[in-house]
């Protein structure tokens, strides 16, 4: 990685850790709450189904 690309890695990292930016567990990055709480939503819908059918994660107990 070059410095450039470090630097703005760098900033974005900051921003995330002041909470200017929003990052979702798909990487997912933007500045804007409303698309961060839209795919917030949208990956717990997406969990919800996979509880619905009986999926479980790593680490979760099987019922």
């Amino acid at each position: 990685m070059s410095t450039p690309e470090k630097s703005r890695r760098q900033q974005e990292d900051e921003a995330l850790e002041r909470g200017e930016a929003y990052q979702d567990v798909e990487g997912r990055r933007t500045e804007d709450p409303g698309a961060g709480a839209a795919h917030a939503r949208g990956e717990a819908d997406r969990n919800a189904e996979h509880l619905r059918h009986g999926e479980v994660g790593p680490g979760a107990p099987a019922q």
